[in-house]
């Protein structure tokens, strides 16, 4: 099913350091636009890739699966400005198009594998908006309530049932990484 997903992670994998000393994965669609500007304003320490060995633990905001597609989704609509929206929809539906916009935020927790292997603290990214104050958001236009309703019309039973599941079990927990990914290793490698 979803068997290539990891390649989209060639990117660097960071970690900010945050003014009080906490460590804090920005996750596409959960808030990261508003942790890099913030990062960049108060000139944070950004750590990255093999760096990340030496860490600890860190915190990941996880978002509500389906309010994460549907606005992963949409930003991905925007950005590509894509003309047939329909046809679109379905390459997603039909997995034949996914961007790091809208998979599985499990996936982003194993990218952090990569080079980290410590403790995650995972939080509802509500709480986000205790430790940094601005709320930078893409500059595209707003998500309209038809938008909204084309997404959801496709099959997205995919794209959120292992997150809500991760959710369900770790969400407001500190865990190994390592033991969240075994879990949900059958997952990854069967989707």
């Amino acid at each position: 099913m979803f068997k290539n997903w990891t390649n989209i992670f060639t990117t660097d994998c960071s970690v900010i350091k945050m003014p009080y000393g906490e460590y804090v994965y920005p996750i596409f669609k959960n808030g990261r636009s508003s942790l890099r500007q913030y990062a960049q304003q108060n000139q944070l320490e950004v750590i990255k890739n093999e760096q990340l060995s030496e860490l600890t633990d860190v915190t990941v905001f996880l978002r509500d699966p389906k309010e994460r597609f549907v606005s992963g989704v949409h930003t991905v609509i925007e950005f590509e400005n894509v003309i047939d929206v329909s046809a679109f929809l379905k390459k997603i539906e039909n997995l034949n198009f996914y961007n790091r916009h809208f998979i599985p935020q499990v996936y982003w927790l194993l990218h952090l594998l990569k080079y980290f292997k410590g403790k995650v603290k995972l939080l509802p990214v509500e709480e986000l908006y205790n430790i940094i104050p601005n709320r930078d958001a893409p500059n595209i236009n707003k998500l309209t309530a038809e938008r909204k309703q084309q997404i959801l019309s496709i099959g997205h039973k995919n794209y959120i049932q292992t997150d809500q599941r991760l959710i369900y079990r770790y969400l407001g927990k500190t865990v190994e990484l390592k033991t969240i990914i075994e879990e949900f290793k059958y997952a990854l490698s069967s989707s």
